[in-house]
């Protein structure tokens, strides 16, 4: 584990209480290990964790679940052409689980929630982001954030079945000190909320969304953009150039407004506390989803974790090197044409382009491992490989693995049997992962 991006208390029934960490490994894969092991961590993830106790000033968050999937997002896609407020968001990337089970595997595929659940999900989760060291590059200390989300029905939420905490990934070669995501998460919310008020404007939407003044994560990024729409920028205010002649040009002056006012630049802070009021005025919120998982979660109690600094290690102490398990070289980084299968997917005939906030491109396969006897839940139907995808990545070889799906032409869909246990058969909301 290189980077740590989060910790919590896991409260799953008969097993206990339990912390967890939650990190990376050097190359990017999501990783978790309980929280007595500590101790076998190399010092700079040490580090990380005595400075995140420290600047947070309490307990890790209690999270009663039985059934817990980590899903690291590389891309999300907002599509257009929507008549309603509260939309379908697509997340793209990698689900790791259930945890905790016997029986851990990786699944890419893309899982569906709505605008609401998106917000609430950062919304609530930023209070337990896990704070980094600030550095001389950042006005203020580098954060982590995460977002619990629905992966299943409302009343399998209620058992404690079926949540997904999802981590926004942020590329390789960005993690130069620690695995900060607060200027993706800005781009998240910013595009959230621009996808939220563009319907509210066209559609009659509460008038809070249809005022509101929305910044933007990167001004100069925004200035490139105007300029590529044919404004010159002066100041604050970017004016239209003259139109050129023709039926182009009278096109270019109808749909883009003369003058427009550069938005301001805003960090996640900033976006966090917009989401918040958004999620005010969204009509129907919060649902019932939103309830069952909000009722799961318990803030910790503001007493620090420990005592003590940070620790230091000296320069050539001798420390038994963790055990790590061995792993294949990995192969050249594969593109996401399993992405694509679902973008393709998700066209619409009204001409509308959906807009994608993206995170990294590709990400390293590594070969399966051999078949496990145990059952994976319903739901995780939704992450089984695609004809175009990919075996498979599996976790470490201290817990058998899932045993790889045949491609989807290759194999028949059947329905579960009245003989077959309830454990057996997989939720509905894991069809989004089969092709």
């Amino acid at each position: 584990m290189v980077n740590i991006v989060d910790t919590f208390r896991l409260e799953a029934g008969y097993l206990g209480e339990q912390e967890w960490i939650v990190g990376l490994d050097a190359v990017g894969q999501m990783m978790a290990v309980p929280g007595s092991e500590r101790a076998s961590l190399p010092a700079s993830a040490q580090v990380q964790l005595a400075h995140h106790e420290v600047a947070s000033g309490r307990t890790p968050r209690r999270l009663a679940a039985s059934e817990l999937f980590f899903f690291s997002v590389e891309l999300v896609e907002h599509p257009a052409d929507e008549e309603g407020v509260n939309d379908p968001v697509y997340l793209y990337g990698s689900l790791m689980g259930p945890w905790p089970g016997d029986a851990l595997a990786r699944f890419p595929g893309q899982l569906t929630v709505n605008r609401g659940a998106v917000l609430a999900g950062l919304v609530h989760g930023a209070s337990d982001a896990f704070v980094y060291t600030q550095d001389p590059e950042s006005k203020t200390a580098p954060r982590s954030h995460h977002a619990l989300l629905p992966g299943d029905r409302p009343d399998v939420l209620a058992q404690g079945r079926g949540l997904v905490l999802a981590y926004p990934a942020v590329p390789m070669d960005m993690q130069v000190r620690n695995a900060a995501n607060d200027r993706l998460v800005a781009d998240i919310l910013h595009d959230v909320l621009e996808q939220l008020q563009q319907d509210a404007r066209e559609h009659g939407g509460p008038e809070l969304l249809r005022l509101m003044e929305l910044p933007v994560p990167s001004r100069i990024q925004a200035l490139v953009e105007l300029q590529a729409q044919g404004y010159e920028v002066n100041g604050d205010e970017a004016i239209l150039r003259s139109p050129r002649g023709g039926l182009v040009g009278k096109l270019a002056g109808w749909l883009n407004a003369e003058k427009v006012k550069v938005p301001p630049e805003a960090a996640a802070p900033e976006f966090i506390e917009l989401a918040r009021r958004a999620l005010g005025v969204i009509p129907g919120w919060p649902n019932e989803a939103e309830r069952a998982l909000r009722a799961l979660i318990r803030p910790g109690n503001g007493t620090p974790v420990r005592g003590g600094g940070i620790p230091s290690v000296p320069a050539h102490t001798e420390r038994p090197a963790p055990y790590i398990p061995p792993r294949p070289p990995p192969p050249p980084a594969r593109p996401s044409d399993w992405m694509n299968d679902f973008l393709d997917a998700h066209g619409h005939t009204k001409g509308g382009k959906s807009k994608l906030t993206r995170s990294r491109s590709s990400i390293p396969a590594l070969p399966p491992k051999a078949p496990a006897a145990s059952k994976a839940p319903e739901w995780l139907s939704d992450f089984a490989p695609s004809a175009s995808a990919p075996s498979p990545v599996v976790t470490p070889p201290a817990a058998p693995a899932l045993a790889p799906a045949p491609p989807a032409a290759a194999r028949p869909r059947r329905e579960p049997t009245a003989a077959e246990p309830e454990s057996a058969k997989k939720p509905d909301w894991m069809s989004d992962f089969e092709s």
